[in-house]
């Protein structure tokens, strides 16, 4: 017995219309010739003017398509592009447009997100050796763990590396993977990145795999100073990868949990908060603090509260006082970390795959290099107008203003070598002499700022080529990462050098000249073939080997489980966006809770309702398995809410 046909869902149906005409070409005379013919319609016939919604009318033009996706990667509204070309006329609309950006995603994932992801990292290092990447899979070959690092932003980490603050709040990906990225500072004070990654969760293990991958990046430098929050993952991590850097806490979460944990105190009509602040950024003295501390628990009856001793315990973690002999560029927080995160909202969404995620990420530090790019120019090619030999002046009269500032400090100077400092000690965290030093020097009668008060990252062309120390890799210890090392230490130097000749031709010339000098010399030396580097495979448990034409070897990974959320897998897959986590004072102080009236529970109404089967997560979900039972259209309707959607999570920096 025949297996029945399938019959297709369709809103329409057949009418049984005989109309037809049939053509046959005769081969001897080599022309077509009409067989049989019949006119006579059973329905009325379409207009002329409305043709183009027939499907056999229906088209888009080269030029609409390419305006469709340009218009998808700035995140510009789809619905423009048949408004713009007069769509109706031509004959395709919005829907049209919706199902080509469908059919090209659906392409450039044809071997997988996480395998796309792989193919556009080797692509990116073909063309420029310093970019670094490293990938991390379980044992099924799954994709657990990215790591990626452009070369301008391992050239940046040489300059401004002292200072870097890392956070991972961010999960605005379609497999809600916490995004952690490495942020610093520039010297036009601008938050810059030396890299970043996507984590699959936030244990102690993923942080010790991904801190010893940037490290290897970063040339074995580790920097200075790390800024994170209280995470006790990240803690043992640091601890082990970098025990020579100073690893402070974000004072910022620290206040904030204030509120959550002394509500009792916090909202009376009290002063404690206004002593508490003046406790943890008005004092200057390690002294001065420990007194104000035990002096406030005993005002207000909070000498037995475990989780404020415990604070205490960690105080050099987190308060000012400890903090402020050591550089920190001015940061007491992980707010660039986080700005950085507001930062990319116009780049990404919640439903991005892996690969248009990396793609927003690069579009972003393009946006990142334009602002330092401009800074330099203005700081270069303008200057402020000041009388000539009055700088010191002009300028102390500008940061001087403040009649009613009641803190004194006391500041020493030698008379000899201008060396002093401050007990404010503002030069020791930031970098820039405070408003206590240049009155000393204005007092002295001395015009210049001297020049060991200012710091080389904070000079105008801090960010132009430097020398590094090479010693340390010249020497063949026969390890892999040492091998990786030189290969990044060469190519920096490379370009250096070819940026120091390509202005010039006779420079051009002798920079070529050495270049075929060189490799005469080198060919002499080692007779051995041409060895792969920056292979994926030398970093963490990676699984490097080539997949072939028909075989996916990378698998997507799966939705994060991070801390915090809920691990029920059934109610994840009818969660279509990840949300921000809510802290302990935002729900005590959210007291109209919503009711759904569907289910009649707190937390969410009939749109997001798992039991409505008209709620947007099912709708999603049906739409999902339509998807993958047939190759037909996506409806128009559906298509515009999701974007709509992405649009309303989108953000400005």
């Amino acid at each position: 017995m025949p297996k029945k046909r399938r019959e297709r869902s369709c809103s329409t149906a057949k009418c049984g219309c005989k109309a037809h005409m049939s053509i046959l070409h005769d081969k001897w005379s080599g022309k077509w010739k009409v067989t049989d013919f019949d006119e006579k319609h059973n329905h009325p016939l379409v207009t002329p003017c409305k043709r183009t919604k027939m499907p056999s009318n229906r088209k888009m033009p080269k030029a609409v398509k390419d305006l469709t996706e340009v218009f998808h990667s700035e995140k510009i509204e789809i619905t423009k592009v048949p408004s713009i070309f007069g769509g109706e006329i031509i004959g395709f609309d919005s829907r049209d447009c919706y199902n080509h950006l469908r059919n090209v995603r659906h392409k450039k994932l044809d071997r997988g997100d996480a395998q796309s992801v792989l193919d556009y990292f080797k692509n990116k290092q073909a063309e420029n050796p310093q970019f670094f990447y490293a990938l991390q899979c379980d044992e099924d070959g799954r994709a657990v763990n990215f790591f990626w690092v452009d070369a301008r932003s391992r050239m940046a980490y040489e300059y401004f590396g002292d200072v870097v603050t890392f956070d991972t709040t961010y999960r605005t990906n379609k497999y809600e993977m916490p995004f952690a990225p490495f942020t610093g500072v520039n010297h036009h004070y601008q938050s810059i990145q030396f890299g970043c990654a996507l984590l699959q969760d936030e244990t102690e293990v993923s942080f010790v795999w991904l801190f010893k991958t940037w490290l290897a990046a970063m040339g074995g430098r580790p920097p200075n100073c790390i800024l994170t929050d209280q995470d006790l993952g990240m803690k043992g991590a640091i601890a082990q990868v970098f025990p020579n850097t100073r690893h402070r806490l974000c004072l910022w979460h620290i206040k904030k949990k204030f509120v959550e944990k002394l509500s009792q105190v916090y909202y009376k009509r009290s002063k404690f908060k206004k002593d508490m602040k003046k406790c943890i950024k008005g004092t200057y003295k390690k002294e001065d603090f420990e007194d104000r501390w035990m002096s406030m628990m005993k005002e207000y009856d909070l000498e037995s509260n475990q989780w404020l001793q415990g604070l205490f315990d960690i105080r050099e973690s987190w308060a000012p006082v400890y903090n402020r002999a050591t550089f920190f560029a001015g940061m007491n927080t992980t707010g660039r970390s986080e700005g950085i995160n507001a930062f990319f909202d116009g780049y990404v969404s919640h439903s991005s795959n892996l690969q248009e995620f990396v793609l927003g990420y690069e579009k972003a530090l393009k946006r990142i290099v334009k602002r330092e790019n401009d800074e330099d120019y203005e700081t270069e090619h303008k200057s402020r107008i000041v009388k000539d030999h009055e700088f010191l002046l002009m300028d102390a009269q500008k940061l001087m203003k403040k009649d009613d500032e009641l803190e004194k400090f006391e500041v020493t100077l030698d008379s000899q070598t201008y060396e002093g400092k401050c007990e404010c000690q503002y030069f020791e965290f930031v970098g820039i002499l405070c408003v206590h030093m240049l009155k000393v020097l204005f007092i002295k009668d001395i015009d210049q700022i001297p020049e060991h008060f200012i710091l080389p990252r904070w000079r105008q062309k801090a960010n132009k080529f430097r020398k590094i120390d090479s010693q340390g890799l010249v020497h063949d210890d026969g390890k892999d990462e040492s091998e990786a090392l030189r290969l990044s230490h060469m190519c920096q130097q490379g370009t250096k050098l070819a940026c120091l000749a390509a202005p010039s031709n006779e420079c051009y010339t002798i920079f070529m000249e050495g270049i075929n000098a060189l490799f005469e010399k080198i060919e002499k030396v080692r007779n051995l073939p041409p060895i792969q580097v920056c292979d994926e495979s030398r970093v963490g448990n990676d699984k490097s080997t080539e997949p072939s034409a028909s075989q996916v070897l990378l698998l997507d990974p799966h939705i994060s489980q991070t801390k915090g959320r809920k691990k029920d897998v059934k109610e994840k897959a009818t969660t279509t966006q990840s949300k921000r986590l809510k802290s302990g004072m935002e729900m005590s102080l959210n007291k109209n809770k919503r009711t759904c009236r569907v289910c009649f529970k707190v937390g969410h109404d009939k749109r997001t309702c798992p039991s409505n089967p008209m709620s947007k997560a099912n709708k999603a979900t049906a739409l999902q398995e339509d998807g993958e039972g047939s190759n037909g259209d996506v409806e128009e309707e559906e298509l515009e809410g999701s974007h709509c959607d992405e649009e309303e999570e989108e953000g400005s920096y």
